[in-house]
């Protein structure tokens, strides 16, 4: 198992020791072992080293005396200061971006999501490449130069990478208008979309589960969750169709860290094009952690990238039967628990009132010739009574507001209750 120090440089942009803790939760993803951490505070990076040469000095006896492989830095390091700290400090370097592609790649498994880490990768050692050149072909120290993206690298001059680059831009815009045509299939049937974001680890897939489990009764079309940071990068949908009530359909994404690699960004527009897509966004955040609010502030943060952050949204705390008094004080529209199932079927009923509106009653006419039309109602709607006429069946039924637009040629009147 490698052994690393971590490095930060406190500029006092962000909250530093939950950087750095987030850094650490990372980088021991990767069976990486961290032995220490240094941070030093500065108004602006050193433009040779990222950090001060008295830091590097200090940092320099520390991996003699730990026995140290990997130094990672908790920002994105420019190819001049990771040659400059190679050459310095005589260890494999390895900045905030690069650790997460590692963990990504690692943890990619479709093709989507393969085309979308190489992208990244090869996005990311572009303008790196002599940079890194000494890192990647180190044969001592941390065990990544022959990991991912720097397998390779030193091999491909900028033209190869550039035509990589274009044939993975160009395998992604056909997967990209697969998911577009898909999509508007949807949109002209009228279906909602509803996409589940928020923090790497918080519950998302749990919740999806859940909503699976308990009004759907469905177990054998669970997504993956698993207690490990990024346990998947694909996007998962699936079609949610409770009785008497229409559908949608529920899409849980690949989880959020702070300060995600803009490349990564860039790279996985394709998986993440659902969120930008999508007609209600459920931002999930742990209530059992203290770092709840930062676990919003880093969505918020990345659906703003993505341009979707004026999607209508409601904001959903997981683990409720784990929360401690404090942690209900957190702004949320609803605080559910994914193991005991309290408060799902109240959370269904709120993505039905921000998708489809408020529930009305009204009465239909439906002629006995339109036999599909009686069938829809009956599958969709709760049907309170039925009237046989001469001219047809009159319903009374209850429905959603948006509803009421695919039976409005039968639309009557309606009740007052």
């Amino acid at each position: 198992m490698d052994r690393a120090l971590l490095v930060g440089l406190d500029l006092g942009e962000y909250e530093m020791k939950q950087s750095m803790n987030e850094l650490a939760s990372l980088a021991e993803t990767l069976e990486i072992q961290v032995i220490d951490q240094f941070v030093q505070k500065a108004n602006l990076p050193n433009g040779r080293t990222y950090i001060g040469t008295g830091k590097v000095e200090e940092i320099k006896k520390a991996i003699e005396v730990l026995d140290i492989d990997i130094v990672i830095f908790n920002d994105e390091l420019s190819p001049a200061q990771i040659r400059n700290l190679e050459k310095d400090l005589e260890v494999q370097i390895m900045d905030r971006s690069f650790l997460i592609l590692q963990i990504f790649s690692k943890r990619a498994q479709t093709k989507e999501a393969t085309l979308e880490v190489t992208l990244a990768q090869q996005r990311y050692m572009l303008p790196r490449l002599i940079g890194l050149s000494s890192s990647l072909s180190r044969q001592g120290g941390g065990s990544f130069n022959a990991k991912g993206a720097g397998e390779t690298q030193l091999e491909l001059d900028r033209r190869r990478i550039d035509a990589n680059i274009t044939q993975l831009e160009r395998e992604l815009d056909k997967i990209k208008k697969e998911k577009d045509t898909a999509r508007k299939r949807r949109q002209n049937n009228e279906i909602p979309m509803v996409s589940l974001v928020g923090y790497t680890n918080v519950g998302k897939s749990a919740t999806m589960n859940a909503i699976l489990d308990y009004i759907l009764k469905v177990t054998d079309k669970n997504v993956i969750e698993k207690n490990m940071l990024f346990a998947t990068l694909s996007t998962f949908s699936r079609r949610i169709k409770p009785e008497k009530k229409p559908e949608f359909i529920l899409t849980d994404t690949v989880g959020f860290v702070s300060r995600l690699p803009h490349d990564l960004v860039r790279s996985f527009e394709s998986t993440l094009s659902e969120v930008k897509h999508a007609d209600l966004i459920l931002y999930v955040m742990d209530g059992s952690s203290s770092l709840a609010p930062m676990q919003i502030e880093t969505t918020s943060s990345v659906l703003k990238t993505l341009e979707a952050d004026q999607i209508p949204h409601l904001y959903v705390l997981t683990h409720k039967d784990m929360m401690f008094n404090d942690h209900v004080g957190y702004y949320h529209d609803i605080a559910i628990s994914n193991k005991s199932y309290e408060n799902i079927d109240r959370l269904v009923d709120l993505i039905y009132q921000k998708t489809y509106g408020k529930k009305i009653v009204v009465t239909l006419n439906v002629p006995y010739s339109e036999h599909g039309v009686l069938h829809h109602l009956e599958n969709d709607t709760n049907i309170l009574s039925k009237v046989y006429t001469d001219n047809g069946t009159e319903v009374l039924v209850e429905l959603y507001e948006k509803q009421l637009k695919q039976f409005i040629a039968f639309y009557k009147k309606d009740i007052t209750l």
